[in-house]
């Protein structure tokens, strides 16, 4: 079946000023989905920082002054704030309303509107730093037919890679992704702080070693590729490196030590 397409730039209000907001908002109004008509933060400077980006935006700080004519009310805030976020808004049963949680149900935004969904890309942001938005998955979410794929043709418009994921599957992936994204970089910062505070050098010196890391597990199943001294069972050196650390470091390594030799002992 033919994807449904766009006839023209939705009408849209951006609720959110954040990582997401200032990365996908321009992203979908430089592709030719959305015209943004509003930004609403409750942060002033922010809520203007963000319209300032976008052609026709007006910056609304007060939730009371937030459009209520528009097509599309895209909420892009911290996930624990969706619903409460969402319950200050006035209802406009006309629009269709989505958020771009990877981890709140598509019911959230059920009081807002009967026409509700997710638009959830599937990736980090951070403010000035450039994304290549045709790169990012983008998952839809709505409880109509029509609705997915309206939201689908906008994704569409910034990304071929669209795809559809109910909640469930969708916070299963949201999982995932913490544990790949999220983690993994608090693991580098606790590498950069043990090279700086221990050797004088940085994280630089273990850019080769992420860079192959990552080459091997974009190639082959990580699991397939691990390696270290809880990968080969050496326990002596796992409690060396423990013994150097400080307490909260120590435990963490012992932790995920017994997590890799376990799996791997499978």
């Amino acid at each position: 079946m033919e994807q449904q397409r766009l006839t023209a730039p939705l009408r849209t209000v951006i609720i959110g000023s954040g990582n997401v907001a200032s990365t996908i908002a321009p992203a979908l109004e430089k592709a030719g989905a959305i015209d943004v008509v509003a930004v609403y933060s409750p942060t002033p400077d922010h809520a203007s920082a963000l319209a300032g980006e976008l052609r026709h935006a007006v910056a609304v700080s007060d939730p009371a002054n937030v459009p209520a004519n528009a097509e599309f009310y895209l909420i892009a805030v911290k996930d624990d704030a969706v619903q409460s976020v969402a319950s200050t808004l006035p209802p406009n049963p006309d629009a269709i309303w989505a958020h771009t949680s990877g981890g709140v149900d598509a019911s959230a935004l059920s009081p807002l509107s009967g026409r509700y969904g997710v638009f959830y890309p599937l990736q980090t942001f951070t403010k000035g730093v450039t994304t290549e938005m045709s790169e990012v998955p983008v998952f839809i979410e709505a409880n109509s037919k029509a609705d997915t794929d309206l939201l689908k043709a906008i994704a569409s418009k910034m990304t071929p890679k669209v795809y559809e994921a109910d909640s469930d599957t969708r916070c299963r992936m949201h999982a995932a992704a913490v544990f790949a994204c999220n983690f993994t970089n608090h693991l580098w910062a606790i590498a950069d702080d043990i090279l700086r505070r221990e050797t004088g050098t940085d994280l630089s010196v273990l850019h080769p070693l992420l860079k192959e890391t990552l080459r091997k597990a974009l190639s082959c199943r990580p699991a397939e590729v691990q390696t270290g001294p809880a990968a080969r069972g050496d326990r002596g050196i796992i409690e060396k490196h423990a013994s150097l650390l400080p307490q909260e470091e120590a435990d963490l390594y012992r932790l995920l030590s017994e997590k890799i030799l376990t799996y791997h002992s499978r």
